[in-house]
């Protein structure tokens, strides 16, 4: 089955199922080979091994709907394997490979059968949908009382990473000088202008241009490695451009250069994939990182290039395409990516609730929001609070550093699975030793599922301002 029969607006799914791909391998990249080693055959190793292969094939034939199929059924299930640890740009991922599945099922078993049509009228706005809810609440996430500070805000953070990476190691905008402050309500405005530009119909290139530049500047950050969730920004904001962008780069992409290229990607990424896979000493993650960052700077170059010369030429801003799907039950995944980003405010979960990079706390019935005072606080995890005191771990050293407090839930769904820790915590006033956590009662058992996998908080900040959480902890 091949994306051939389609109409013209075939080569608006060609690309996206390219970039899909290429964001695939460079989020199987940034594991650093926890999933992907060839020498341990569990169900998760083998998962995200199929998922590899997969997004290698597709980004040699992207017209396959087949191989579109095959990465969107298995980048879910790694997002199970993954949780808790997930990042959002997976989890968002995972939810539009849901829809496009959801999509490409409706296609091929309700009449009239035809799954490209029904990718483009269903699963391709549903995409948007679920883009624009998660990105909305990550822009909103960011309006609270620390993120606005620029002593701590993650802004001002990853401003000197940027810096830093690009040469300018004199850079630092950690202060309180007015050009300071302006650092993160820039980035606020950007991310909310982004947001509005792709939701009104006559600004939409340029809310794609402003997106496609903003989280590529974001991605030179060799701190922190950003091309995995820039690269699945870049290939949902490329699903709000027009048909005429795509009838014009058609020909193009038909090209022998062109396709020598993407032949070259798939090439280079099974190359990292399998070196990765089979350097169980990490070895090579530097320099895997290295390349990895390389192939998505230039991608990212190229893409928005055209993006950008085809709007000058073109001297249009504006893209008539469809947010809502035609069938409207299709509207229940962005529902669920709304869910989600209400997480926080209901105190159900807060890790991975598109919230990231946001010095954002919900806890305890407050919040740091400065547009929401108070959390509903539907659950009470965050009310049964342990503050570290010493511990054998390196895992939860971090928060004896630190001084954090963090959820009694966090702290089991950790133990559980660190049976020779000892550690010594506070708890509702006692202090608490235990030598082996396998021997204790509590802090030994494995939690339920879904405590687990979905009930997912951070560690808690009993200072002000809120700092950045810029990495993911060991406890969530």
């Amino acid at each position: 089955m091949t994306a051939d029969s389609c109409n013209a607006s075939a080569t608006r799914l060609t690309v996206f199922a390219w970039l899909w791909a290429f964001s695939v391998v460079l989020h199987l990249l940034y594991l650093n080979n926890s999933y992907a080693a060839f020498s341990s055959f569990t169900a998760d190793h083998v998962v995200h091994l199929l998922l590899a292969l997969a997004a290698v094939a597709l980004l040699v034939r992207p017209r396959s709907l087949a191989l579109l199929a095959a990465v969107c059924l298995l980048t879910p299930i790694t997002a199970w394997f993954e949780a808790p640890r997930l990042g959002n740009h997976w989890l968002l991922a995972s939810l539009v490979a849901l829809a496009l599945v959801c999509a490409m099922a409706i296609g091929a078993f309700v009449r009239p059968r035809n799954v490209c049509s029904r990718l483009l009228t269903d699963g391709l706005p549903s995409a948007r949908l679920i883009f624009l809810v998660a990105y909305g609440f990550s822009a909103f996430a960011k309006f609270n009382t620390s993120f606005i500070n620029p002593t701590v805000s993650c802004a001002n953070l990853y401003a000197n990473e940027v810096a830093h990476s690009l040469g300018l190691s004199q850079f630092d905008s950690t202060g309180s000088s007015a050009w300071m402050h302006a650092i993160p309500w820039a980035v606020m405005a950007i991310e909310v202008g982004v947001v509005v530009l792709l939701l009104i119909a006559r600004t939409r290139v340029l809310g794609v241009i402003l997106a496609l530049v903003f989280h590529g500047i974001i991605a030179f950050d060799t701190a922190h490695a950003f091309s995995d969730f820039s690269s699945v920004i870049a290939a949902l904001v490329i699903l709000f451009l027009p048909d005429s962008f795509f009838a014009t780069v058609a020909p193009w992409l038909r090209s022998t250069v062109v396709r020598t290229g993407a032949v070259a990607v798939a090439a280079l990424s099974l190359l990292l994939i399998v070196w990765q896979s089979t350097d169980t000493g990490h070895h090579s993650d530097q320099s895997i990182g290295d390349v990895r960052d390389w192939m998505w700077w230039i991608v990212w170059a190229i893409l928005t290039a055209v993006v950008v010369g085809w709007a000058i030429r073109a001297q249009t801003l504006r893209s008539d395409i469809a947010l809502l799907p035609q069938d409207r039950w299709m509207v229940m995944w962005p529902a669920v990516a709304f869910l989600i980003g209400c997480g926080p405010y209901l105190e159900l979960r807060v890790g991975t609730s598109w919230n990231m990079y946001a010095n954002q706390q919900t806890a305890n019935g407050s919040t740091n929001s400065f547009v929401i005072p108070a959390t509903a606080g539907l659950t009470d995890y965050q009310s049964d609070l342990v503050r570290i005191v010493e511990t054998s771990d390196q895992g939860l050293q971090r928060y004896v550093n630190s001084g954090y407090e963090l959820p009694f839930v966090n702290l089991r769904g950790y133990t559980s699975t660190h049976p020779d820790a000892s550690i010594t915590y506070e708890r509702d006033g006692l202090t608490t030793t235990v030598k082996h956590t396998r021997d204790d009662p509590t802090l030994g058992s494995e939690l339920p599922w879904w405590e687990q996998k979905v009930i997912v908080f951070r560690a808690i900040d009993t200072t002000e301002p809120i700092a950045c959480q810029n990495t993911m902890w060991a406890a969530r």
